[in-house]
């Protein structure tokens, strides 16, 4: 469990530097800027309720499984947001496909984290899957972030044309 935390934490912490997107020109970047930011705040939720989580609990995993299934709902909320074109970075073009492929692994993971424990049995290959996917839907919302920036990721496994 400390490991999703970490990562969540880590996440949120990047989104603090949301504040400055400069989405400042149209409504519709003002309206995607306010939306990113409930976003954000509601990854800030699910990271508190996943550290109040008493793992020694017997219904620790259906805890955190409540939180994964809020999670993805919130990811996939998030990549279906319309990405503002006037008024916005030129990194802004990125996001939408992006943010579909982070809801993607997210619901991916989150379907591996469900079987990891299904029938009562643990299975740790379905799990270190989860925590793959994790982790890679984490890595498309540090992208997402950068590209807020206004700002190109620096990651020699993706191309953005520029």
């Amino acid at each position: 469990m400390r490991k999703y935390t970490k990562v969540l934490v880590c996440i949120i912490l990047a989104a603090i530097l949301l504040c400055g997107c400069g989405a400042k020109g149209s409504g519709a970047a003002k309206e995607y800027k306010a939306s990113m930011e409930k976003f954000f705040e509601s990854l800030d939720k699910v990271n508190t309720d996943i550290n109040s989580i008493n793992p020694e609990d017997q219904d620790a995993v259906s805890k955190l499984f409540e939180q994964f299934d809020v999670l993805e709902k919130e990811i996939t909320a998030m990549s279906q947001l319309t990405v503002p074109t006037e008024g916005v970075p030129e990194t802004f073009a990125y996001i939408g496909d992006i943010a579909k492929s982070a809801a993607d692994y997210m619901t991916q993971a989150n379907g591996y984290l469900h079987d990891s424990f299904s029938d009562g049995a643990y299975n740790e290959h379905t799990l270190e899957a989860a925590l793959e996917c994790y982790k890679r839907t984490n890595k498309r919302i540090q992208y997402i972030i950068t590209l807020l920036h206004g700002e190109y990721p620096k990651d020699e496994s993706i191309s953005f044309g520029n």
